[in-house]
């Protein structure tokens, strides 16, 4: 706790405050509080001349680039002009920011985990009431946001819970190093999250906790002692035979209500990704037909971050994206193999770092839920930060 007062003073109480409360979206007006964490760092000139980097720059020449196609034909809004050519350079920055000289490893694994359960807030809450007051039999999957009451589609909705279903493989790397309070904690957000992903019958969100799983385990076996990998599997066992001795899978079961009935439009549906490959297929070919971008009209979402940032601006801004997402996977590589033998740390960043490609392969994020993209690139600030202090210890 000592730890983390010292670290807020450090980085300033009002910034703290104003970057959680845009991860949690309140009434929607999040934009505003971007704004004014932008106006702070304006002030902290020295820190913006020293790192403004190269994928700074790449990230600033997309974004403007993305928001001047955008301001064409601004559906969502003219608001979003700025904040798409804004937030993401600044939230980038931002991320350096959160990364100081002495920050550990260890830190930084909390700093990130706290930002996660903090943008599931709002939708775990939403989720909960509703399943608090109708159960897992309720057929529609759309939900309103308790703090507005508007409306929020499932598949808008499932987003915020991405990182809380990465817990299971969290634990599999941390296996008692942490607090017993914390894992508790932890364990207890990834039921209610389960419980809500589950109510709103979303399959991108089991995806991810069963390919996070298998990753943290490819990782972490390799790597340690037999007797701590045969501890790991006999829990692993023990947890698997109590599911399935006290949970029924039949899709008539009253908890599979919402999500047998997109299990019962067939294997083709579910192999296409719900018709989102076709959609890929399409925008694979108007990259050669339409490289300036298309209309909705056309077949709607392409449901894929790239895709759909090359159906709104062109070629341009999305061979620009392609850059930086490789420069991304990149920065998360070398991060991990700074020390090998911080599994914590590296699961973390190796779990996240796919459930971010994994969502964004699947769903339209700017058009969607943009706050997902912003905290990608405060992620991706916060291990470039990192990389580079640590180079300058050794």
């Amino acid at each position: 706790m000592y730890i983390f007062k010292n670290y807020v003073q450090s980085i300033g109480l009002l910034i703290t405050f104003l970057l959680l409360l845009y991860v949690v979206v309140p009434f929607n007006i999040s934009f505003i509080l971007g704004y004014a964490l932008i106006a702070l760092f304006l002030f902290k000139k020295e820190f913006l001349l020293r790192n403004m980097d190269s994928d700074f720059v790449l990230l600033s020449i997309f974004s403007i680039t993305y928001a001047a196609f955008y301001s064409f034909d601004p559906v969502g809004g003219g608001q979003f002009i700025l904040i798409y050519a804004l937030f993401p350079p600044a939230f980038y920055l931002m991320g350096k920011y959160l990364t100081r000289k002495n920050t550990s490893s260890n830190l930084i694994f909390y700093i990130i985990l706290v930002i996660g359960f903090a943008f599931s807030f709002s939708a775990l809450v939403s989720v909960f009431i509703n399943f608090l007051q109708g159960g897992f039999s309720q057929m529609s999957r759309h939900i309103p946001m308790f703090w507005t009451d508007e409306l929020t589609y499932a598949t808008k909705m499932g987003i915020f819970f991405t990182f809380n279903m990465c817990i299971p493989a969290l634990l599999i790397a941390d296996q008692g190093k942490s607090k017993l309070i914390l894992r508790i904690i932890a364990s207890t957000i990834f039921v209610l999250s389960l419980i809500c992903v589950i109510r709103i019958g979303s399959r991108t969100q089991l995806g991810v906790i069963i390919i996070t799983c298998l990753t943290a385990m490819l990782y972490v076996v390799p790597k340690q002692s037999f007797k701590k990998n045969f501890a790991l599997f006999v829990v692993l066992g023990v947890f698997t035979t109590i599911i399935y001795k006290n949970v029924s899978f039949d899709l008539n079961a009253d908890w599979l209500t919402t999500f047998a009935g997109r299990l019962e439009k067939g294997t083709d549906d579910i192999a296409s990704g719900g018709g989102r490959s076709q959609r890929w297929v399409k925008s694979i070919e108007n990259i050669f037909k339409k490289p300036l971008g298309w209309g909705l009209e056309e077949f709607g979402y392409a449901h894929n971050l790239w895709f759909d940032i090359l159906r709104v601006s062109g070629i341009i801004p999305f061979i620009l994206l392609i850059i930086f997402t490789i420069r991304s996977i990149l920065s998360i590589r070398k991060t991990i193999k700074l020390n090998q033998h911080d599994l914590k740390f590296n699961v973390l960043i190796l779990v996240y770092g796919i459930s971010f490609f994994l969502l964004f392969m699947v769903e339209p994020i700017f058009d969607g839920v943009f706050s997902m993209f912003v905290i990608f690139c405060l992620f991706i600030g916060m291990l470039n930060k990192y990389y580079t202090l640590q180079l300058v210890k050794s």
